[in-house]
Parts: C-alpha cells; structure tokens; sequence
C-alpha cells in the first residue's frame, strides 16, 4: 500500500509539471533559506540554423528573497531588461548622442543596451531600471544575470534586441503561497523548449520552400535568387535558400529579404579576410564596426580577392526586397563561400559553386535536411 501510494504522489507531480498553468501544491510554503531558480536565455542549432527567441521557463514563480539566475544559451545577442515603466530603448544610436567619436563609426551600441545596470547588491524592488546587458559569448558581452527580488508583485522583463515577442516575467510571491521548487520550474522551462522544437520541422520546410527559380538570359547566363531568413513565431531560422548554388561565370546572383525575415543580415564574401566583428570596444563605447555596418565592397564583378559585403541590411517584412547583386567574374572554378556575418556563428553560411560557362545550370539547394 505504501508503494502505491508513493507512485501515486510521483503520478501527480509529473502531471503537475506537465501541464500548461497547473499549480505546484508540491512547492514549499515558506523556503528554509533563499533559493535560487535559472532561466535559459534563448535557444540555437546552429547546424540546422535556427534560433528560438524565448526564455526558458518564460515565467517563474518565486518567494520573496529568492534569487532568479538567467543564462545565456544562444549565440544570438538577447539582454534581460526589467523597464520600470520606462520605454524600450533602441539597440543602436548615433555616436554623438552619447558622448561618441562618430570618426571611429557613426553608430554606437546603445550603452543602455549593452551595459549591464544592476541595483545594489543586485536586489530587485521593481522600481528601477535592471538590465544584464548584451549577453552572448564574445569577450565583451556577458553569460550570466542575478536579481534577488525583495518585494512582491509581478514583474515583466524584455530582451532589448528582439522586443516584445521575447519577454518574460518573475512573479514574486510572500513567504505563505506555494510556488513551484527550482526543479519544477526547471522542468517547466525544458517542457516548454520540447514544444518549440516539436514545431521547427515544419519552420524549416517552409523556409526551403521560398527559394526562387533561375532565370536564364538571352545571353545565355542565368540569375539565381538566393532568400534570407525566415521566422514563424519565435522560431528565427538564419539561413540562405538555397544554401548551395551552383553557378557558371558570367551569371548573376541576387540576394533578397525573405517577406518572412524580421532580422538584419549581411551577404559576405570575405575571401581568407578575418571576420571584422560586430563592434570595436573604445573607451567605454562599443562602436558599430564601420567594416561590417558601411563596407566599402571590392565592386560589382565577385572574384577570389578582396571583400565584397552588403553591409548591414534591415528587412522590410511582409515581402522579398532585393538588396544585394553580384555577376561571377572571371575565376577559377571552385567553392565560393560567404555568411552573414552577425549569424556566422549561428550557422549562416553559403556556398557557390562556380563552374565553367560550359556547363548547364542547375540550381542546387542543400540546406542541412531536417532530422528526426
């Protein structure tokens, strides 16, 4: 009997944690000692090339005194940012807004954004701005953000590179309600990653689905439409489609905004040149890199030297725009490569595949395939 009723308690703690908005009448009443509850900070495969923009759990639950620790878990910039009534900041300013050297770039990453803003002590009463700064892996951004809440009441934070549709909130509860335990909330946090990649089969099919045919010309060239990115929800797929293209010289090749995409992106042959990076850390400043934002391309013709770079490109969703074109020059044939370079590390790359003006075309995608 006592074992069957031990399965029985276990029965009913499994169903509590998997069920959307159950309560946890498991979780302590008043905690012997403060506790502390993580939160993962995003989500990538950067083999298949996704990002999932959310917070993982997006609400947690908590007893005053209790400390949340946030993490980050994607390469994809993401901040933490309690408002406190004031507006969402911009991600980017102008350089003399903030005191900047617009001769180093005329753009800044905003220092509201990117600098970490922790109240004393790190203890949170909900009244001032808090902020975990641009968290990421990159020697100038950070992994990690505590706040130890002191007061009840419910509290609504945002990342500030991804706006509302990544949010999350900390609900601060006194010491006589039931809250979940770290480990319910944890696994709340993993039921709810399960259901976002139960959905990105499906994403990613649609995103190969929007690749455009070849057109041939009178001349006897061929122009390839490549489509960048594609994002259903708050599952963010950072991909060219195709991601192979096989190509012969003299063609054209047209790169476009998915009207799905709501991200920036860049299309960039570097040629053996090193990644320029994102931004250039000055004084306290992080400047945006003029040789990734403004670059001054090698010129309309791609060959094996030099640099040819889009820029920075912002999207305009709801329709394909083109933005970038290049005609295949005269080279040798081989692989081309080139990425995006602010998701390069997330896995936005592509291939051309240049071949002699002999052969026939023949677009050829090869996005990773989907696997079970």
């Amino acid at each position: 009997m006592k074992r069957v009723l031990r399965m029985a308690i276990f029965a009913a703690l499994v169903v509590a944690v998997a069920l959307p908005g159950a309560t946890f009448a498991a979780g302590p009443a008043v905690s012997s000692a403060p506790q502390t509850y993580n939160v993962l900070v995003g989500y990538e495969n950067t083999h298949q090339a996704y990002d999932i923009m959310s917070f993982f759990p997006n609400v947690v639950t908590i007893h005053v005194g209790d400390t949340v620790h946030w993490k980050i878990n994607s390469k994809e910039l993401h901040t933490v940012t309690f408002l406190a009534g004031s507006s969402l900041p911009d991600l980017i300013v102008p350089s003399a807004t903030v005191g900047g050297d617009p001769s180093i770039s005329p753009i800044v990453l905003n220092p509201l954004a990117a600098d970490k803003a922790v109240p004393v002590g790190g203890m949170y009463d909900g009244i001032t701005y808090a902020n975990s700064g641009l968290m990421g892996f990159e020697s100038w951004e950070y992994q990690d953000f505590n706040l130890t809440f002191t007061k009840a009441g419910t509290y609504d934070y945002v990342c500030i590179v991804h706006g509302t549709m990544m949010s999350g909130q900390v609900v601060v509860e006194g010491p006589e309600a039931r809250v979940p335990s770290p480990g319910q909330s944890t696994a709340l946090g993993h039921k709810q990653l399960a259901e976002q990649l139960a959905k990105v089969p499906a994403v990613l099919k649609a995103a190969k689905a929007q690749a455009i045919p070849d057109e041939l010309n009178p001349d006897g060239s061929a122009t390839h439409f490549i489509t960048l990115g594609y994002m259903d929800g708050q599952i963010d797929v950072m991909g060219f489609f195709p991601n192979k293209v096989k190509v012969n010289l003299g063609d054209t090749v047209v790169w476009a905004m998915s009207p799905n995409n709501f991200a920036p992106h860049t299309v960039t042959f570097l040629n053996g040149a090193p990644d320029p990076g994102l931004a250039i850390l000055s004084g306290s400043l992080l400047y945006a890199n003029p040789a990734t934002f403004f670059p001054n391309g090698a010129g309309p013709e791609l060959t094996r030297s030099g640099v040819y770079s889009s820029g920075v490109v912002e999207p305009t969703p709801g329709q394909f725009s083109e933005f970038y074109t290049l005609k295949v020059g005269d080279m040798a044939p081989g692989l081309q490569p080139y990425v995006c370079l602010l998701h390069d590390e997330s896995g936005m790359k592509g291939l051309l595949m240049v071949t002699p003006k002999n052969e026939a075309h023949q677009g050829l995608s090869a996005f990773p395939e989907i696997r079970e």
